[in-house]
């Protein structure tokens, strides 16, 4: 049915050149109207009579937007970043009483990368108080604003005979679990995870504050918003269903480490030579010794285990005070290739005089650890953890 109308305004307004700019602006109307009213929004078209007042009014519960809403006849880049720009200039101006500030275009055919690049053009240039949007007359419809993001729909066209089709992205990549951890930060002392501290109500205030890329952060926040992990009515970015979200965080975890047993050169301050170590800037405490680091330490007689970013002959050579055990020796320290960089090493705390991991990568490490890895999870997680990950929205 839905699919009958949209054929029948397309048709009915000739979209695709020999209409108006009238007509095209009359058949985005209708489309938009479409789409927000399956979605439990109202339109009202209100006459324009000064340059400085809005001529749609959208309304669901307590949210109200005042729009300014631009019509092209191509889903081209070059043809709707311009026409955006215009709109958020114009909406900036009007006189909106109550309502919220939104600047939204469209086009016949909107390809996925051309809205986005009218999303980072916003993420940069617009006032956060300006809500986006961008639609086609198919499938795709990408907002941005409070109470917008259920309007969200990804283009359901097969992809191209040409291109083989892809899985999905992993929802645990590091930068998605450095900004899983900037979205718990609020929950943590800031002793026990380095990270900016903050609600955000969008994926552009998310990566400005994880210092991400807009686009790594609005896949991870669609992907997020898709899995049924973010509080769909919430005004900001909320977290649910998170028993079901770190469990497959801590599977996702649970890999072979890359790791070396070492020896120091010289005998005795075995403590010092490591405090010397991650206090280097290029290393951290992992495992039991950060726990150990962070005052949470359960388990003894476990070598230290320090995070590296990668161990290579190079990189293992540049630690001088450390040489590889021989056969049948046993370790000083352990050290192990950070699985995910970015996210340890951006999150990791200054504690017992060097750096140590965060609390959230203590608890994912050390559960698959076999020494005792599971008391150690599960006395992280009484003593810190239980509020963040039972939170009841």
């Amino acid at each position: 049915m839905l699919g009958f109308i949209r054929m029948n305004l397309m048709e009915s307004h000739d979209y695709h050149g020999k209409s108006s700019q009238a007509d095209r602006w009359r058949a985005a109307e209708d489309r938009f109207r479409l789409l927000l009213e399956s979605h439990g929004w109202k339109l009202k078209s209100v006459p324009r009579k000064s340059a400085y007042e809005a001529d749609l009014l959208v309304r669901r519960g307590s949210v109200s937007y005042a729009v300014e809403l631009k019509a092209a006849s191509e889903g081209r880049g070059d043809r709707l970043v311009p026409l955006f720009a215009q709109a958020a200039l114009q909406v900036m101006r009007i006189e909106r009483r109550n309502a919220l500030p939104l600047a939204v275009v469209c086009a016949p055919r909107v390809p996925m990368a051309v809205a986005e690049q009218v999303l980072a053009f916003a993420a940069k240039y617009v006032p956060d108080d300006v809500a986006v949007g961008v639609f086609d007359f198919q499938d795709l419809a990408m907002f941005r604003g409070p109470g917008l993001e259920p309007l969200n729909a990804q283009p359901s066209r097969p992809p191209r005979s040409s291109s083989p089709l892809r899985e999905s992205r992993p929802l645990f990549s590091d930068l998605n679990q450095w900004m899983l951890k900037v979205l718990l930060a609020n929950e943590l002392p800031e002793h026990m995870l380095s990270a900016p501290r903050g609600h955000y109500r969008n994926a552009s205030q998310l990566a400005r504050a994880a210092q991400v890329s807009l686009m790594s952060a609005f896949r991870f926040v669609e992907q997020l918003r898709k899995e049924r992990y973010l509080h769909e009515s919430a005004s900001s970015l909320q977290l649910v269903r998170r028993e079901s979200l770190i469990h497959r965080w801590q599977a996702a975890s649970d890999r072979a480490p890359r790791e070396i047993p070492m020896r120091f050169r010289l005998p005795g301050n075995s403590e010092g030579q490591l405090r010397k170590i991650v206090s280097s800037g290029r290393a951290c405490l992992a495992l039991f010794a950060a726990a150990d680091a962070l005052k949470l330490g359960f388990v003894k007689g476990v070598p230290p285990h320090v995070y590296v970013e990668r161990i290579q002959p190079a990189n293992i050579a540049a630690w001088k005070s450390l040489r590889p055990c021989e056969p049948g020796e046993s370790p000083d320290v352990v050290m192990r290739q950070a699985p995910v960089p970015q996210s340890i090493f951006r999150g990791m705390v200054r504690a017992d005089g060097g750096a140590a991991s965060d609390v959230l990568q203590v608890w994912l490490d050390v559960a698959s650890h076999p020494s005792r890895g599971v008391e150690q999870a599960e006395f992280i997680r009484q003593r810190v953890l239980e509020p963040l990950i039972s939170h009841r929205a």
